[in-house]
């Protein structure tokens, strides 16, 4: 029996805008989080995720592979950081770094979704939300926060390629591992 794995696709942002990112939560756990129980994201695994498409055997995966092998992409994604907010609402323990959606950004969405529906694993996304993952709150009925002062951020970057990720649960941790690399071009 094949060994399944749980897949997803991403944009991983390259070393210079991950910098940025963790600038942003050290000056988060400094200032408005300082005394907030959050379980922060490792910072090696911030991603802006595109489709989070599930447990895949090894023939499906390859067979998602020759589709995304096959898409245009154009070179050079340009995505910007707008703010930190709770996502998806202000009720949810997850905290993010909102990208503003751009047409590119939802094409890239719509041609890797096209690519997944076709191979039997269709989006359950209606409306693509595109975010960064920073943290968790451990607790559940956790105070009420204000991120003002990180409504606009305005951090621009470029993204040249699209992963594949592996996502695997270790003693109660998400670890992940990108499978393939698709480059822009």
């Amino acid at each position: 029996m094949a060994i399944m794995a749980r897949i997803f696709l991403a944009l991983t942002p390259d070393k210079e805008l991950n910098d940025q990112i963790i600038d942003l939560k050290k000056n988060l756990k400094t200032s408005v989080l300082s005394d907030a129980d959050v379980s922060w994201q490792k910072n090696s695994d911030h991603h802006i995720t595109l489709n989070f498409v599930g447990e895949m055997e090894p023939e499906q995966i390859e067979e998602m592979y020759v589709g995304i092998s096959e898409v245009n992409f154009l070179s050079n994604l340009n995505i910007s950081l707008s703010s930190v907010s709770f996502f998806p609402n202000e009720d949810s323990q997850l905290l993010a770094v909102i990208i503003k959606p751009t047409n590119q950004l939802q094409k890239v969405f719509e041609k890797i979704d096209e690519v997944v529906t076709k191979i039997g694993f269709g989006s359950s996304l209606k409306n693509y939300r595109p975010h960064i993952t920073l943290g968790r709150f451990k607790d559940k009925s956790r105070p009420d926060f204000s991120f003002e002062d990180f409504s606009e951020l305005n951090i621009n970057s470029k993204i040249n390629a699209l992963d594949v990720y592996e996502s695997e649960f270790d003693q109660g941790k998400t670890l992940y591992t990108c499978l393939k690399t698709f480059d822009f071009s």
